[in-house]
């Protein structure tokens, strides 16, 4: 999972929800706080600061869209600034709402866990990949029996998330908690391109041994310090706006030898540029400025989205 790529879960909790009663108390603990950390994204920032980041205009004719290339999890050191493009904007126009705390644990408990009273992920794994994850669970506070009523591909991202909070990053300075801040405080519309259920069917529907090796790949890089490195290493280039350096990451993930790397570069990245496109010629031809906020990683490459706006004929220009 590439933290400016894709769906970024755990997603939301809500206590006391009927709906959600039977599942386990530590999982609606875990989700409850991330959502407590997204949704007291700090206020958007009034001081003028050094832009970071990823801002692009795409212009056909007498159409215009403004696209920004988010990251999901960032440190107050470098909170993003005001700008005004950004503010501009009349729509903000999500991946998907990751802030609509009922969808969120609705669209988790559909795709993510396993049933309840259905085997769980100790009947999934072998022996071996359980004990390391017994290990590696234990250091990120969450323990083998919650990461057992989840699936694999969904383990692997929670310890991605969790990997980054320990390194000192946070889901409340990402780019989409700050705008959605903004967007609230400036009753600025807020729309979807896709549904967060659309996104987590995408992990859901992977083959199960490529669940499983996603999850063995995880563990091996928290194991050996590898996946703390690639984030801080992805958080940097996207703070310093550095376009080469999301070039090399995102051909390194594409040419790699660790499948489960290279399905989230071809599906979970690439594999959902047609549908963005298709919402982008939309916000452009509203009469009404949007910004688009979708990951960093999905602009750049011969099949980022930047290439595909041009084949569609828009002119676009890097603001920053």
């Amino acid at each position: 999972m590439s933290l400016g790529s894709g769906p970024y879960n755990p997603r939301a909790a809500v206590p006391g929800s009927a709906e959600f009663s039977n599942m386990p108390l530590r999982f609606l603990r875990l989700v409850g706080l991330i959502l407590a950390a997204l949704l007291a994204a700090p206020a958007w920032a009034q001081s003028e600061k050094q832009t970071r980041g990823f801002l692009w205009e795409a212009t056909r004719g007498s159409q215009r869209v403004l696209l920004l290339g988010a990251i999901h999890v960032g440190r107050p050191a470098a909170a993003m600034a005001p700008a005004s493009p950004l503010t501009q904007a009349e729509v903000i126009a999500f991946e998907a709402n990751v802030f609509d705390a009922q969808a969120a644990l609705a669209a988790t408990q559909r795709w993510a866990l396993y049933p309840e009273g259905a085997p769980g992920l100790e009947a999934a794994v072998d022996k071996e990949t359980l004990a390391r994850l017994d290990k590696v669970s234990a250091t990120a506070g969450i323990g083998v029996p919650l990461c057992c009523r989840m699936k694999p591909w969904m383990v692997a991202n929670t310890l991605v998330v969790l990997e980054a909070v320990a390194a000192g990053y946070s889901p409340a300075y990402g780019s989409e908690a700050q705008l959605f801040q903004y967007a609230m405080a400036n009753n600025r519309q807020i729309v979807e391109i896709e549904s967060l259920d659309e996104q987590l069917r995408l992990f859901d529907e992977a083959p199960a041994a490529l669940q499983l090796q996603h999850l063995r790949d995880t563990i091996d890089g928290i194991d050996s310090r590898r996946a703390r490195g690639e984030i801080e290493k992805l958080v940097g280039a996207w703070e310093r706006g550095d376009a080469a350096a999301m070039e090399q990451q995102l051909a390194e993930m594409t040419r790699g030898d660790r499948a489960s790397q290279r399905f989230v570069a071809e599906k979970i990245i690439i594999g959902r540029h047609p549908k963005m496109l298709a919402a982008i010629d939309r916000y452009a031809a509203s009469g009404r400025l949007h910004l688009v906020v979708i990951g960093a990683m999905h602009y750049f490459g011969p099949g980022g989205l930047v290439q595909g706006l041009r084949d569609r004929g828009y002119m676009v220009r890097r603001l920053h």
